[in-house]
């Protein structure tokens, strides 16, 4: 009974924030075992005020003993909402936290509570996503770029950049310059030391990870990935195209990140197209298996798409949907590591917007040109611009012409503009 009136008498929980509420011994058996529950339910009656803290407070704690899978996004949300809300209200009264163990979740949400960091947008880019450097693609500068984790940018004048990493901290490019990525004193040892490897128009790139994982990226790609790999995932970041043959770990997962989806390596050869200018994402499985996920808002995951070989998973932006289909010819979408565009019963405009992307240019169609209409033949990308246009032509029975910096296609039938 001196405990009841205790709650109905002290005014600490009228002035508590909601940190300290989730941190109270006396609140926590309320909620989980129903201990005092009328003296509770008395101060709830008489303080009005008092309920949003406390039903905020109570689905926290609640929220630490149910499963996941028994909650849906909206409901997480919501909640998530509701939290953001009242902090931003009470944000220059918190104190720092002091919350036990024993209900790791809610103090996970409140550390990110404390230090400002609310809301969908957040969570979603910064928990999921890797941020890439600034620096961007220079259409006056074609040669590749190595920005490194110990804040060095290295500009290297390459066609085919071959790098690897080995298990001293050492970056090693085209088997000859040898660069030592070990952290400064100044850098923390638990800190994950990124890298980014920025690949040009008309440029390729062979990287081979501490791993083993050995990694192709294309043209106006590129790719984040630590010095070494800890304790945990195996975890690298992708925007463009690249091709991975991953050294497989099943205690260790290989994980390719492109913002929208997680694939993971289940024993594993395949190829990623995320470019940000694209619609869709598009993954193909030549050998062994991935696991393709879309985390949710909080970076969890509910459903895996596992793919087999010869099968293509289409991720529709927009849609938020993943479509998977039988690819018989997967080989062809392996060709590019080899310095070939190959295509079998792929439209001309999709064929045309590879080009534009590989050698950074634009290339004008009329109005009147057959979109639609599927070819199959090869390319080699190690020839000019004018050269692969010439064999382009005889495949598709099309005419060019080139202009300066300008290029004209149009049916063989057709007549060129001047």
């Amino acid at each position: 009974m001196k405990i009841m009136h205790q709650i109905l008498l002290e005014s600490k929980y009228l002035e508590c924030n909601l940190e300290e509420l989730v941190d109270d011994n006396l609140f926590i058996g309320w909620v989980l075992k129903g201990e005092n529950h009328e003296e509770w339910e008395k101060l709830i009656e008489h303080n009005p005020e008092f309920r949003k803290k406390a039903n905020d407070a109570r689905k926290i704690i609640l929220l630490f003993d149910e499963p996941y899978e028994k909650l849906d996004e909206s409901s997480v949300l919501d909640m998530w909402k509701n939290i953001s809300d009242y902090s931003h209200m009470h944000m220059q009264k918190s104190k720092r936290l002091k919350i036990q163990r024993t209900i790791s979740w809610a103090a996970s949400v409140l550390l990110f509570l404390s230090i400002g960091t609310l809301g969908y947008y957040y969570f979603n880019e910064k928990s999921n996503n890797y941020q890439f450097s600034s620096a961007l693609f220079q259409d006056n500068n074609d040669n590749a770029r190595l920005i490194l984790s110990i804040g060095k940018e290295i500009s290297i004048d390459e066609d085919n950049l071959k790098i690897s990493l080995n298990d001293e901290n050492e970056l090693i490019v085209n088997n000859d310059s040898v660069i030592d990525l070990s952290p400064k004193e100044s850098q923390s040892d638990n800190k994950v030391q990124m890298n980014e490897v920025i690949i040009p128009s008309g440029k390729k790139a062979e990287l081979t990870l501490p791993d083993g994982t050995k990694v192709w990226l294309s043209s106006c790609s590129r790719l984040a990935f630590p010095t070494k790999f800890t304790k945990g995932t195996r975890k690298v970041f992708l925007q463009g195209e690249a091709c991975f043959k991953v050294t497989h770990n099943e205690n260790y997962p290989f994980i390719v990140n492109v913002g929208h989806l997680n694939i993971k390596d289940l024993g594993t050869y395949f190829n990623v197209s995320a470019y940000n200018s694209d619609d869709k994402i598009e993954t193909i499985l030549l050998e062994g298996s991935v696991a393709i996920s879309n985390p949710n808002a909080f970076g969890f995951v509910k459903d895996e798409i596992v793919l087999k070989p010869y099968q293509k998973a289409s991720f529709d932006k927009k849609g938020d949907v993943i479509k998977v289909e039988y690819e018989p010819d997967a080989d062809v979408y392996f060709a590019w590591t080899k310095g070939w565009l190959q295509f079998s019963g792929e439209s001309l405009i999709s064929v045309i917007s590879k080009l534009e992307r590989y050698y950074n240019v634009e290339i004008t169609t009329p109005d009147n040109f057959p979109s639609n209409e599927l070819i199959t033949g090869k390319l080699s990308l190690k020839d000019s611009l004018n050269d692969v246009l010439i064999a382009l032509d005889d495949v598709a029975k099309i005419k060019h012409r080139i202009n300066g910096n300008e290029i004209f296609i149009e049916k063989e039938t057709g007549v060129l503009r001047e």
